[in-house]
């Protein structure tokens, strides 16, 4: 789970996060802990500030560094969601095509999407299953 990278970024920072990923984005590494973190080559890779405070959440274990890639690709999903919300999940303003349009993917993934969102939030309870 990568939700860590996204407090660092609220407590240090984008450019922190952006640093972060550039250097050890997709790795597996071993986090110092706080009492050799401000010399350790972890530091002098992605700043004293941002190891400090790895070390403070993780000390003596491994953590996977999310990618750079895979930062983007959570991040326009989470943009697609919100605008979905936006939209309406039971009545949208807006059409799957326009939101297929403006976010890059297909039509057909976004009405899934929102099928997924609103049985989330408990929107289709009165439906039959199709699997009964």
């Amino acid at each position: 789970m990568t939700a860590w990278i996204d407090e660092m970024e609220r407590d240090l920072g984008l450019a922190t996060r952006l640093r972060v990923i550039a250097n050890a984005g997709g790795q597996r590494r071993d986090i110092p802990f706080a009492a050799n973190a401000a010399h350790s080559v972890l530091a002098r890779e992605i700043g004293t500030e941002a190891a400090m405070w790895l070390a403070l959440r993780f000390a003596g274990t491994k953590v996977d560094f999310p990618s750079a890639r895979g930062s983007e690709v959570q991040r326009r999903a989470s943009l697609l969601r919100a605008a979905i919300l936006d939209a309406g999940l039971t009545e949208p303003s807006r059409t799957a095509n326009d939101l297929a349009r403006e976010h890059g993917v297909t039509s057909m993934w976004v009405r899934k999407l929102r099928a997924q969102m609103r049985a989330e939030a408990g929107l289709d309870g009165d439906q039959p299953s199709l699997f009964d």
